[in-house]
């Protein structure tokens, strides 16, 4: 490197400095005792990207100290964002958060966020090579999509926590423990009462614009929701679009017969064979949307979860910065002495209720065993009303699963994650599918099961979009109407602000994933039959696609952005489905009179041992397509290996210039010195 080029990069350092200095310099906080005196013409001084609000009964020196640690240096152990603080009469003290760009970039940069460059590569955003990144047209304040900068603003909120065992300032009766989140100390208390990204609403206009029954703006859902929920309506809608073979050969096979037949043989192994087919493409199609979004060599670091508490500090050895501890044996005793036992009471209490519905429902068809219409309603109400106690107890576990969850007391996000979705797993599974089974090889009557699995599949899907779409729609109208009345004063962001506060929480995919779990479950474990149970989940995927992004654009406060490779841990839950799904289908055949009119002779348990056998065959069938499917694309690799190929290659040329400017340099000194 010459002397030119040399000046240059010391120009450019030197310029950026100064740059963030003034900005820190000038940065300043605007406290606004009331609103009925705000001026409405009044110029922001930041974008305002995240929202928290205290209780109208926060102590002011928990406030104010709390908004000084959001101001403070990052040296002094503070987040280093801009705030703006203004107490609404009887709402509260609503604190806006924002950040400078600079500061949004350099912390980009600590979270490895990845950014495609001027040359259509994708790799870590680095701020020193921020030319590299600013396309034609593209400025530096909107080189973060706003999710990214919200997903910014969190982490800086969330990673300000105590070092030692303390109490709260203000609440002297609220413990620190050693590296929990203050921010979530006071959310837990009562003291934050609302936490919440704002959204968007040019941003969001266009998305609402694109987003019609038959068109899903995947990069934009994406851009504006993060990879999280993205990768949610990436796997409906390929789910779906992966549904309409098995639908139209279930239409076909309802066509032929009304029985099981020696057709249904064939298209329940070809279902079979699909389920790997779909599985093995989805990873394929992970990937590729993995890479695109940056998320492919996501560097998992575990991150604590907002509500772990430890008992003290240690070194990590990864990270080498201070983290909080707490005693393993009291978290596995906490798992599997409490509440594996209460999982384990709930399963028994969800199959208890479903042989009393059993016994119940004979009772009733012993009773009503005419032929009139009105008998055959009364003999179906048994089922519906089952089907509704089922959603109702899935609730009522969710909230369980979650309490518990939280009790355990998991040091990472992605440790709470797995246990709290293995709970919910457990008992969905027994809810749903173990009537399923005690009526296919219990009862062993296959009309009955059509009709419950219909059942179901129907009710599961009206009563979930009226909770999740409809009530929080009509609920916010309704609020808002009457907030009309007592919000006249107030200015035209404030009154922004607190509709979205307003709005219900979305609290993650969670129940989303369950949605679909459940429904894959009901078409594929016995579609043998039931064939028109994929037709059903077409129009029923189709609604919920349109259903899901209208309750996040129009009815819920927007989601936390968070970074993902895929699916996670759904992937596992599909596959080990699929498996169950060979099996159940297997038995059901073995079982059939039409399988077993080939052989009068054999024993059911010599026909069992024959779905043993085929079942097995389909499987090693499974798993020699699973590993014969690439799980990453070709192209994806070749990008890939070309990133990391023109990344040493630049190394390599900087170490270069490194050596040739050092050796120059002594040649100089060496000069000086002789002259």
């Amino acid at each position: 490197m010459d002397d030119v080029g040399k000046n240059n990069a010391e120009e450019k350092v030197i310029n950026r400095h100064e740059i963030r200095y003034v900005m820190l310099r000038e940065r300043k906080k605007v406290t606004e005792d009331s609103l009925p005196n705000e001026k409405e013409n009044a110029v922001d001084e930041f974008k305002t990207l995240y929202i928290l609000i205290f209780s109208h009964t926060a102590a002011k020196e928990t406030v104010s100290w709390l908004t000084e640690l959001l101001t403070r240096s990052q040296h002094d152990g503070g987040a280093d964002l801009l705030v703006r603080v203004t107490n609404v009469k009887n709402e509260g003290v609503v604190v806006e958060i924002g950040a400078s760009d600079i500061r949004l970039l350099e912390a980009a940069e600590a979270l490895e966020i990845t950014k495609e460059d001027r040359h259509g590569n994708i790799r870590e955003f680095i701020f020193s090579s921020l030319d590299l990144f600013l396309k034609p047209g593209v400025s530096m304040d909107n080189l973060l999509s706003t999710s990214e900068k919200q997903r910014v603003i969190l982490e800086e909120i969330m990673g300000i926590r105590s070092m030692d065992k303390k109490k709260l300032v203000g609440y002297p009766d609220i413990v620190l423990y050693p590296g929990q989140s203050i921010i979530q100390v006071c959310k837990i208390n009562g003291i934050i009462t609302f936490m919440y990204p704002l959204h968007e609403p040019s941003e969001l206009e266009v998305l609402k614009r694109k987003w019609t029954f038959t068109s899903l703006p995947m990069g934009d859902v994406r851009n504006y929701f993060g990879e999280a929920v993205a990768f949610y309506f990436a796997f409906i809608y390929f789910y779906t679009w992966a549904l309409l073979p098995p639908a139209i050969i279930g239409a076909i096979q309802s066509v032929i017969s009304f029985d099981i037949s020696r057709s249904y043989i064939f298209f329940a192994i070809f279902k079979m064979i699909w389920l790997t087919l779909f599985l093995e493409r989805w990873k394929r199609k992970s990937n590729e949307l993995a890479y695109t979004w940056g998320t492919l060599r996501l560097v998992n670091i575990p991150k604590l979860h907002p509500t772990f508490r430890g008992m003290h500090m240690h070194i990590d050895p990864v990270t080498k910065r201070h983290v909080p501890v707490y005693p393993a044996y009291k978290r596995h005793f906490k798992v599997y002495c409490i509440s594996l036992p209460l999982i384990v009471l709930c399963l028994i209490f969800a199959i208890v209720v479903m042989l009393v519905y059993f016994q119940i429902e004979e009772m009733v068809i012993a009773e009503f065993d005419d032929e009139s219409f009105e008998s055959w309603i009364i003999t179906q109400l048994p089922g519906i009303i089952y089907a509704i106690l089922v959603y109702v107890m899935n609730v009522i576990y969710a909230y369980v699963a979650n309490i518990l969850t939280e009790w355990e007391n998991h040091r990472t996000q992605d440790s709470f994650d797995n246990h709290r979705i293995v709970k919910l797993l457990l008992f969905e599974f027994v809810n749903n599918f173990i009537a399923m089974g005690y009526i296919a090889f219990y009862q062993q009557d296959l009309n009955m099961l059509k009709w419950q699995i219909a059942v179901m599949m129907i009710v599961n899907q009206l009563f979930n979009q009226f909770q999740v779409a409809v009530l929080p729609f009509l609920l916010q109208k309704y609020h808002q109407k009457w907030k009309t009345k007592t919000s006249a004063n107030l200015s035209t962001r404030m009154k922004c602000i607190l509709e979205q506060r307003d709005m219900w929480s979305y609290e993650g995919t969670y129940d989303d994933y369950l949605e679909i779990f459940t429904q894959f479950g009901y078409v594929f474990l016995f579609s043998s039959v039931f064939p028109l149970a994929a037709i059903i989940a077409v129009f029923d995927n189709i609604i919920e696609v349109w259903m899901d992004g209208f309750k996040l654009c129009y009815s819920y406060q927007r989601p936390q952005a968070r970074p993902v490779k895929g699916i996670g841990v759904w992937q596992i839950a599909f596959e080990v489905l699929s498996i169950l799904a060979v099996m159940s289908n297997c038995a059901l055949i073995s079982m059939s009179p039409l399988v077993r009119s080939y052989a009068p002779d054999m024993s059911l348990s010599s026909w069992l041992l024959v779905a043993v056998a085929i079942e097995h065959v389909i499987i090693a069938v499974k798993m020699t397509l699973a590993y014969l499917i690439s799980d990453v694309p070709k192209w994806v690799t070749v990008a890939i290996q070309r990133a990391q190929y023109e990344s040493l290659q630049a190394l390599k040329i900087e170490r270069k210039e490194k050596t040739l400017y050092m050796l120059k340099t002594m040649k100089m000194k060496h000069a000086a010195k002789t002259d």
